[in-house]
């Protein structure tokens, strides 16, 4: 099966937690498992075929991905990673109409909003195994959180529950059974928590690290 390209947004806060989900116990893939909010590339986010083989992700630009990224956290989790400094009302507006399945771009140019993307570091990829019956293709991004709204609201369908962690605490939830992690999130988090002794991430990511599929650093 090819896999289909899929985009996560790893979002930092200041004081170095990041943004995680959990997806539903009713999920047919990772049921329960808390996440870095993200989803499928569709095709009004830039990419013509969401069907992406391993010989084709190398050539794929990546401003799809981050588009799909940044759109889907905004569904997901109401946490706008935007240029656009959005009021409640606008901010509502624009995730209705996501949640309907519009165009993050289309949206924010339709409400007169600006539509360009913060900086966003490409930081991992990672391919599910091809034993798996759901494969994905999935380019991980990180950004720095927004200067307000950060209180998650989650969308209660593909989201049950979102909050700001440690990467360390994380580890040690997942450590206890409290806090289910796949392969990719794990070794990202242990790879945040070593980086987040010597230095802020988003330092880490704007020096540009080398990505490696499957592997984190």
């Amino acid at each position: 099966m090819t896999p289909l390209a899929a985009a996560g947004l790893i979002v930092v806060a200041p004081d170095q937690r990041v943004l995680m989900a959990q997806r539903p116990t009713t999920a047919r893939f990772a049921p329960g498992a808390w996440v870095f909010p993200g989803g499928l590339v569709e095709p009004h986010d830039g990419l013509t075929e969401r069907a992406v083989s391993e010989e084709q992700a190398a050539r794929t630009p990546l401003e799809p991905y981050r588009v799909a990224a940044i759109r889907e956290c905004l569904e997901e989790t109401g946490v706008a990673c935007l240029q656009a400094a959005l009021s409640a009302d606008a901010l509502g507006t624009v995730r209705r109409q996501l949640l309907a399945g519009a165009g993050l771009i289309e949206t924010l140019q339709a409400e007169g909003l600006d539509s360009s993307l913060p900086t966003l570091h490409y930081v991992g990829f990672w391919t599910t195994p091809p034993m798996s019956p759901l494969r994905y293709s999935t380019r991980f991004f990180m950004t720095e959180a927004p200067e307000t709204g950060l209180r998650p609201a989650v969308d209660g369908v593909e989201i049950v529950d979102a909050c700001w962690i440690t990467p360390a605490e994380a580890l040690h939830r997942h450590q206890e059974g409290a806090f289910a992690l796949l392969p990719p999130q794990s070794a990202q988090l242990r790879h945040f928590a070593t980086l987040a002794e010597q230095m802020p991430l988003l330092d880490w990511a704007q020096a540009g690290p080398a990505v490696v599929p499957n592997r984190a650093g």
